[in-house]
């Protein structure tokens, strides 16, 4: 990879010094990490974790960063962009800044057509990196044309392929993500509590990793004081440990019906831990899970919801060697190397063009 000393900037969601592990801050973090292995940049962060904390320094730090680089990566949620984006398509186009948006989640087109100034803002950015051809199709329908698909991507460790594995009683399921009901938390639970009050045993349990949402908490202790201690909440683990907490699972739940559900990581942790994954029809899920394949997604003409989705896969225990192993084969997708070559590609090219005055 060629390499160039320069300066560029992100602004995302670092999260102080705390250790938060939504979905924002994780990608985030990965693509500062990873560009700070690819290259030998300086990279000036802002970070938007200080915008209720500290919006002065939030305010001094991104200006600092405007007038430091000519390209700058930024990464963020609704209120963010709210905020960012009139700032930042005024230095695009008076000061020639190259803004890249590295977009998060899956809602972008619902903003576009809620705040229609989001079209020309976008419009302006050198580009905007989607996570899904679904949503780049829609961008492109309401004529934002600057799109291209970058998937979410970790650098996990891709568990090793065993010999084949006997699968019998209790058949152990997990929930890896935000904790928050429009994840499907609780289906989860009443699919796993229904199927073993039906046999009058315990065929199959649930152990449940992430943060609680602030929202959430009070709901969620109720519910778990409810349930039998074949449901449990275990806590949250580090992106970087997801593939050894996980590894040894049946297969990983993702019943979402979250709005803001884009290229979820929790798919990427389970692929590379070799966990088919059992989804809802949702958003962008039906380009990242292969019916039958890597998993199951319902509701479909065969599974109408969760715990027939469940059911499924216990009774069809002798396929999930070869499904796990497909999982296998899929999380080397996602794996960060290529992606951040691109990114490298495109940014070394809006510098050539600026050094010779080009217009791309």
């Amino acid at each position: 990879m060629e390499r160039k000393s320069r300066k560029i900037g992100i602004i995302g969601h670092f999260g102080g010094k705390e250790n938060i592990l939504d979905g924002q801050t994780i990608k985030t973090k990965i693509l500062h990490e990873e560009l700070s292995k690819a290259t030998d940049w300086k990279i000036i962060k802002v970070d938007t974790y200080y915008k209720k904390k500290n919006p002065i320094k939030l305010l001094i730090d991104t200006f600092k960063c405007l007038f430091s680089t000519k390209d700058i990566i930024v990464l963020l949620s609704g209120n963010g962009m709210k905020f960012y984006f009139p700032i930042l398509s005024f230095f695009a186009q008076k000061f020639h800044i190259n803004i890249y948006h590295d977009v998060i989640g899956g809602n972008l087109d619902i903003y576009v057509s809620k705040y229609p100034k989001f079209k020309k803002y976008l419009n302006s950015f050198q580009i905007n990196w989607v996570e899904t051809a679904g949503m780049k199709d829609k961008l492109e329908n309401q004529a934002i044309k600057n799109c291209e698909v970058m998937p979410n991507f970790k650098r996990l460790s891709i568990a090793d392929r065993e010999e084949e594995i006997e699968f019998s009683e209790p058949y152990c399921f997990c929930i890896f993500s935000r904790v928050m009901k429009e994840k499907g938390i609780e289906d989860a639970i009443d699919a796993i509590q229904s199927i073993n009050e039906d046999a009058g045993r315990v065929i199959c349990s649930l152990d449940i990793y992430g943060r609680i949402d602030d929202g959430y908490v009070e709901r969620f202790e109720k519910v778990l004081k409810q349930v039998t201690n074949a449901i449990q909440y275990k806590g949250m683990v580090p992106y970087d440990k997801s593939v050894d907490a996980i590894k040894d699972y049946y297969a990983l739940l993702f019943p979402t019906y979250w709005k803001g559900e884009g290229f979820p990581g929790t798919i990427v942790d389970a692929f590379s831990a070799g966990l088919p994954v059992i989804a809802t029809n949702w958003n962008c899920n039906g380009e990242i899970i292969e019916n039958k394949k890597n998993g199951l997604l319902y509701p479909n003409l065969e599974i109408k919801n969760l715990k027939e989705a469940i059911c499924w896969l216990i009774d069809n225990k002798d396929e999930m060697n070869e499904f796990k192993n497909n999982c296998l084969i899929s999380a080397e997708k996602y794996q960060p190397d290529e992606y951040i070559r691109k990114i490298v590609a495109v940014s070394y090219t809006h510098l050539r063009a600026h050094e010779t005055g080009r217009n791309l």
